[in-house]
């Protein structure tokens, strides 16, 4: 569809809510007004202090005291509405008998709770799939900047990583595993229906609840797009009888969490001197020449002048405030929402930031009492700078962060900043020293502040639906969502930047990426309750969707100034390769799902669909996808109907298979290569086909098997969900290579296999519900066991992923194995004295890394690398508490992570002895001496001594693989809300202040920055840490007010 067409819906989607306006906010009311006195409490006639308690249609509001009491001035005929997190809503009209009394009922662990589901809602009690709900009210508590942040560690079987520290840093996610090894691995995103909205967008603010589906009877509603898992967000909208006007604030600081230990001046001359003397034939170490050759780094004594934290130098206290503005009103026949956001988060290190603005519009007009009509428009917009992702011959500021060594200041005194190139020292054949820079990189502040790498990024979406009420139980709901995202990547590398060899004189590039996407849903939706004993509830529908991509993108070097940066490309001598993109895939879908309930006891569930999408061949462009589901409530029998100890018990057990579609548009078809010759100094163009076609290709496709009960205790007042998973994902899109005659290495074909088998617990309870005090407390705990079952006609091992430093490959797919498997060698520890013999075969002296030879051959190949471990935990757990002492409340969340390991890529460089960067500060004492052998750390020298020994052929070793388990403080909050006496003084509903940190404690074996730090999104680079974004802790206060 056009950007014409998607513009007229959008201007008859504003036409829509602009018959809406003006808000109804605030209506006073002509009658007279009165004293109205009443008590809250709960089921158990226990007192409810802290209860919103406001009239319907005005401001006017307050809140009750420690004895559930309140007061307020309202109208004669006021409606009241009482609310409380954790409880249901009630509206009461208040009437002249005096006092009244409300009882509120508990939702922590309500049965009736709704559950947001494909296409529909469902009660609890009535689920048959694996689903996992949070509220938006637990989403406030923690206040964060992304959503998925408030998720990390509350739902089992979601496993959340927070790569970076940078500022708006993506976030790994995953459901129950990796399922695939070519195509996506990202669990869907449903926002207010709008398939594959982009969640890490939305404002945490404007959450009203989030569903996580996990198992097939769940999630094969959505059919090609659901083998990952699905999480269905749903954003607030106005409640019919309020006009609320609603302010959050939040201020924070953070600093660095975690410093690296890093050699000081006095420590890296001690290093330098060691490098040096390692070779007896260079004679010891040039002190005496330290000031000759460089007066502006040493005293006359050979003393450093300057000792350099960079650490500290690069990084500052990261301050940051965040606004949330809420308008909503509501009546019998129409609502509308206003919800406005701002976010301006600093980075730890200096000049790094994300900035976002958010607009959403809300409106539903009841039009007729069979036809409801509404829609939204949202705007959001994003501006980052991360200049720490531009690295200059890979030495970016991260980099540089731990490796600058010390004894060089940021600044001369005339202002001149620092390089690699200031220190160093050459040696001759003779031995005799001369003056020779370390190596050609600006260090980590004049990066910051001198590279600019500017992300803008712009959304607008648009939501426009249609209800028509048939029958009284037959229901046709239509919607049309569109979204437009533009996003545009400018840098600019000042031209006094250094590059490797020679200044770059700048560097300026742009690129423009422009996606246009648009859905269309119509279903049809059945609700009867036949007798008394029978309820169905059908669904039946199609979808319809587009998305186009385009692109390109330009550089160019050699500017003579700064001052145009990437606004004038033109201005650069030297013009780099323009390039350009389009993309374009479609899916047409037919769904249908049957929910069947006998006597409210015994449960099924029957969900089908049809997909039929661009990306495939002709013979498999349709597929699909079927599940089923039992469910059986065993309390409601009759041996188990009045027990005081068991509330609920419901068994589940599920089947279905979903699939995966997250490929390339064209992966069926052949492609087009450009090629260029030259000859006798002309360049000719041509083009050739430059990859196989199969149109034989088809969907990946993910059976799984899943069996759990929900069991709750004591009036529920102790819930526990626990789930057995068993997946197979089939038909794995992997490169089959070709013989060599065919002139191609590999097709894309459909050949590899991988299964997934894990537990989930989740356990929840109200400790304590007191008449002043509540402590409720959760713990979930999942575990996910990968195998793969096959990787084509030979099997043969795949090395995925990127490459450390030197060409080195650390990661492996082979058959029996796990994805995220990490491969090497095993370090055995240093040869030594007696060795030298042994080590001679090697190549190697004395001092240098001895690592396993397997198979005995005296040399180091790839049959003597073996797994070392992998990169996804056995076991995640975390712990959730909330607790209330009247007028105060206190959260915590604490995240456990067990079994997985780290590659401490950082660590090869810091201790490699390389020259030309700083290292660890416990490299003096752990390194090889005559008097200390035994010892994994090599003796100190040049990489001119031994470049074999810090670079092994082709693969990792075990050295660097840490143990990257960890116990993390995710969040804690400390609120006050205040009383409601204070409260009616104010004329406002409720005020709550709060303290708030984030990462506030980690404790962990790793010696990085951090075990969760990645420095490259991808399910197969999870757990490697080259030198990434450092992680801050956080401090923040806060304040909520509702009107």
């Amino acid at each position: 569809m056009n950007q014409k067409v998607l513009l007229i819906y959008s201007l008859l989607l504003f036409s829509l809510l602009a018959t809406s306006l003006p808000f109804e906010v605030y209506a006073q009311s002509s009658s007279s007004s009165i004293e109205i006195k009443g008590t809250v409490v709960d089921e158990n006639n226990l007192p409810l202090p802290g209860v919103s308690v406001h009239e319907v249609g005005t401001s006017r509001g307050t809140q009750t005291d420690l004895h559930g009491e309140f007061k307020l001035i309202a109208s004669s005929n006021a409606t009241l509405s009482f609310s409380m997190i954790g409880y249901s809503n009630k509206e009461l009209a208040a009437g002249h008998k005096q006092p009244i009394q409300v009882i509120l009922n508990s939702t922590a662990q309500n049965l009736k709770d709704i559950v947001v589901i494909g296409y529909g809602t469902q009660k609890r009690a009535d689920v048959t799939g694996s689903i996992s709900s949070i509220k938006g009210a637990d989403i406030a508590n923690t206040p964060v900047i992304n959503v998925l942040d408030a998720l990390a560690s509350k739902v089992p079987g979601l496993n959340i990583a927070d790569n970076s520290g940078r500022p708006g840093g993506d976030l790994h996610v995953s459901i129950r595993g990796i399922n695939s090894i070519n195509a996506s691995n990202d669990p869907l995103y449903v926002i207010d229906g709008l398939v594959g909205g982009d969640i890490q967008m939305l404002n945490p603010s404007d959450i009203e609840s989030v569903d996580v589906l996990k198992d097939a009877s769940a999630t094969a509603i959505y059919g090609s797009r659901a083998s990952n898992g699905v999480i269905i967000v749903t954003t607030k909208h106005p409640k019919k009888g309020e006009s609320v006007l609603t302010y959050d604030m939040n201020l924070s600081a953070g600093k660095l969490a975690r410093e690296t230990d890093m050699l000081d001046a006095k420590g890296y001359l001690e290093y330098e001197k060691r490098a040096w003397e390692y070779d007896p034939a260079r004679g010891s170490f040039p002190t005496d020449q330290l000031y000759s050759y460089y007066p502006d780094l040493f005293n006359a004594d050979g003393s450093p002048k300057y000792n350099t934290d960079w650490q500290k130098a690069a990084t500052r206290t990261a301050f940051s405030d965040r606004h949330a503005l809420s308008l909503t009103s509501a009546t019998d026949k129409s609502r509308q929402g206003l919800y406005l956001g701002y976010q301006n988060e600093q980075g730890i290190l200096l000049n790094t930031y994300d900035k976002k603005y958010s607009v959403r519009y809300t409106s539903e007009v009841t039009i007729k009492p069979w036809l409801t009509l509404g829609g939204s428009l949202t705007y959001n917009s994003t501006k980052k700078n991360q200049p720490d992702l531009y690295g200059i011959g890979s030495m970016n500021a991260t980099r540089t962060l731990s490796g600058m060594i010390p004894i060089l200041p940021v600044t001369y005194p005339n202002g001149t900043a620092s390089t690699m190139e200031d220190f160093g020292f050459g040696f001759n054949a003779d031995g005799s020293a001369y003056k020779s820079g370390i190596y050609t990189a600006d260090n980590p502040v004049t990066l910051l502040n001198d590279v600019v790498y500017i992300q803008n990024a712009y959304q607008a979406l648009s939501n426009l639906y249609a209800t028509v009420k048939i029958t009284k139980d037959l229901e046709f709901r239509t919607t049309f969502d569109s979204w437009i995202n533009d996003t545009k990547d400018d840098i600019y590398v000042g031209k006094d930047i250094l590059d490797i060899g020679a200044p770059t004189a700048g560097v300026a590039s742009s690129d423009y990426n422009k996606n246009v996407y648009w859905q269309m849903e119509s279903f049809l939706s059945y609700k009867k309750t036949i007798g008394e004993k029978h309820r169905i509830n059908l669904v039946a529908g199609a979808s319809w969707s587009d998305s186009e991509t385009e692109g390109f993108s330009a550089s160019s070097t050699g500017f003579s100034t700064d001052y145009y940066q990437y606004n004038n490309l033109g201005a650069g001598a030297v013009k780099g390769t323009p390039g350009s993109y389009y993309l374009d895939e479609r899916l047409n879908s037919y769904y249908a799902r049957a929910n069947y309930a006998y006597d409210n006891k015994y449960l099924l569930t029957f969900t089908g669909r049809t997909d039929g999408s661009s990306k495939f061949g002709d013979a498999n462009k349709f597929a699909f996808f079927p599940s089923g589901a039992i469910g059986w409530i065993v309390s409601r029998e009759s041996f188990l109907k009045n027990s005081t100890v068991i509330s609920n018990f419901k068994l589940r057990a599920s089947y279905g298979i979903t699939g995966n579609s997250g490929i390339s548009p064209y992966s069926s078809l052949s492609t087009i290569n450009n090629y260029s010759v030259y000859l006798n100094d002309n360049r000719y163009v041509g083009t050739a086909q430059g990859r196989v076609p199969n149109p034989d290709l088809k969907w990946e496709q993910t059976a799984q098997m899943d069996i759990g009960f929900d069991l709750g205790l004591f009036g529920n007042r102790i819930n526990l969900i626990a789930d057995y998973y068993n997946k197979k994902t089939t038909n794995l899109l992997l490169d089959n290579p070709l013989s060599i005659v065919s002139g191609y290495s590999s097709v894309s074909d459909n050949i590899g296999s991988v299964r997934n088998r894990g537990y989930e617990f989740a356990l929840n309870g109200m400790v304590i519900n007191g008449k002043d005090i509540s402590w409720a407390l959760g713990v979930n705990l999942s575990s996910n066991k990968n195998t793969i079952l096959a990787l084509g006609t030979n099997n043969a091992d795949i090395f995925p992923g990127s490459q450390l430093p030197g060409g080195i490959n650390y990661t492996i797919l082979r058959k029996g194995g796990s994805v995220g498997d990490f491969f090497g060698y095993t370090r055995l520890g240093t040869w030594g004295t007696a060795e030298a013999a042994e080590a001679a075969k090697y190549g190697d002296k004395p001092g240098d890394i001895k690592r396993k030879d397997v198979n005995g051959d005296g040399q180091y190949t790839i049959a003597d690398a073996g797994v070392l471990g992998n990169m996804f935990p056995k076991y995640t757990m975390g712990i959730n508490t909330t607790a209330h002492y009247r007028n105060w409340d206190l959260s915590v969340d604490i995240q456990i992570v067990h079994g997985n390991d780290v590659i401490n890529a950082s660590a090869f460089e810091l201790e490699d002895r390389q020259y030309y960067l700083n290292s660890y500060a416990s490299l003096l004492k752990d390194a090889w001496t005559p008097q200390h052998q035994n010892t994994m750390v090599p003796a100190i020298r040049y990489i001119t001594d031994n470049n074999a020994s810090d670079y092994p052929s082709g693969y990792m070793d075990s050295h660097w693989l840490g143990d990257g388990s960890y116990i993390r403080g995710k969040n804690i909050t400390l609120g006050y809300t205040l009383p409601g006496s204070v409260l009616s003084a104010l004329s406002v509903s409720k005020i709550r202040i709060y303290a708030n940190a984030q990462n506030f404690f980690l404790i962990t074996k790793y010696r990085g920055y951090d075990p969760e730090s990645s420095s490259v999104s991808g399910p197969f680079t999870q757990g490697t840490d080259y030198f990434g974004y450092p992680k801050a802790r956080t401090y923040s206060i806060g304040l909520n007010v509702i009107f």
